[in-house]
C-alpha cells in the first residue's frame, strides 16, 4: 500500500492551483519509509527507462537527502522541489546508498521528452493487444489509418473516461470515407495477472468507456508508456505504423484544452499524409 501511495505522490502536480500535464520529471517511483504520506525519508522503488534518473545512475533503494542543498524530508517535498524546476534544468541530488551519502547530478526531462526520445519517429513494433469488448486481437501497427492511442492505468485515472469521450467525439467529426482517425484506450490491468484475466476483469470498465479498450502485457505497457497514476500517455500512429506524436495529459490539469488541441493537430497532420 505504501508503495502505491509513493507512486501516486510521484505524479501529483506541485501546485493545486496550476496543475500541469507535463512538469519537470526526475523519473522515479518511490515511497516514504515512515509509512505515511509525509513520513520520510523518501526511498526509490523504480527507475523510469530513458529518464534523467536513469541517466544519472540513481538506483532502487537510494534514499533522498537533499536537492541542490535543500533537505528532502519526504517524497512530497521531493516532488515540490523537482516541479519547481523547468525541463532541461540540472540538479544536484544527495542520496544515501548502502549507508553512504553520494552526490549525483541529474538533468530533468519531462514525460513528453522521455516519450519522444523513446518512440516518436519510430516504427511501432508489432504490438498485439486484446480488445475487452469482443476478445479479438488488435495490432496497433495495422496500416491504412491514423490511430490515437491513450495508455493509462484504469484503476486510478480519475476523469480518463471523459477525456476519451471528448476525443472520440472529435475523431468522428474528422473521419470520412477516405480516411478515418480511430481512438483506443490501452492498459496493462493488474500486475500478476495474465492478459486474458485482465480482459475479464475490465469488462465492466469498458461499459463506461466510449472507445475500445485494449489490454497489453506488462512488458509492452512499460516499453511504450510511463508508469503513472493520474495521466494518460497519448501517441498518434500514422498509416505506416510510425509514431508521430507522444505526450501526457492529466484529466484535471489546467492545460487540458491546450494538450488536446496539440493532440488533434498531430492527428490531423498524420491524416493528411495519407492523401
Amino acid at each position: 500500500m505504501r508503495r502505491l501511495l509513493g507512486l501516486a505522490l510521484l505524479f501529483v502536480a506541485g501546485s493545486a492551483s496550476a496543475k500541469s500535464s507535463n512538469p519537470a520529471f526526475l523519473g522515479v517511483g518511490m515511497h516514504d519509509l515512515g509509512g505515511g504520506a509525509t513520513s520520510g525519508p523518501c526511498e526509490i522503488d523504480t527507475i523510469t527507462k530513458d529518464s534523467g534518473a536513469s541517466a544519472a545512475g540513481l538506483r532502487s533503494g537510494d534514499t533522498f537527502v537533499s536537492v541542490d542543498g535543500v533537505a528532502v524530508p519526504n517524497c512530497a517535498e521531493l516532488i515540490a522541489q523537482i516541479q519547481a524546476h523547468e525541463s532541461g534544468d540540472t540538479v544536484r541530488i544527495d542520496v544515501r546508498r548502502n549507508a553512504v551519502q553520494t552526490t549525483i547530478t541529474a538533468k530533468l526531462n519531462s514525460r513528453a521528452d522521455v516519450l519522444r526520445q523513446r518512440i516518436v519517429g519510430q516504427q511501432l513494433p508489432i504490438t498485439t493487444l486484446i480488445r475487452v469488448d469482443n476478445q479479438t486481437t488488435s495490432d496497433l501497427t495495422s496500416r491504412g489509418k491514423t490511430t490515437i492511442v491513450g495508455w493509462f492505468d484504469q484503476r486510478n485515472c480519475v476523469g480518463c473516461d471523459t477525456v476519451f469521450g471528448a476525443i472520440e467525439q472529435w475523431s468522428r467529426s474528422k473521419s470520412t470515407r477516405s480516411g478515418m482517425i480511430s481512438v483506443v484506450g490501452a492498459t496493462a490491468g493488474q500486475r500478476g495477472r495474465s492478459v486474458p484475466e485482465n480482459v475479464e476483469l475490465l469488462k465492466q470498465y469498458q461499459r463506461g468507456l466510449d472507445v475500445p479498450l485494449l489490454v497489453a502485457d506488462q512488458e509492452t505497457f512499460s516499453d511504450l508508456t510511463i508508469t503513472d497514476t493520474d495521466r494518460i500517455h497519448f501517441m498518434v500512429i500514422d498509416c505506416r505504423g510510425v509514431v508521430q506524436y507522444a505526450a501526457p495529459l492529466a484529466p484535471d490539469a489546467d492545460d487540458k484544452t491546450a494538450v488536446l488541441d496539440e493532440l488533434y493537430a498531430a492527428a490531423e497532420q498524420a491524416q493528411r499524409r495519407m492523401k
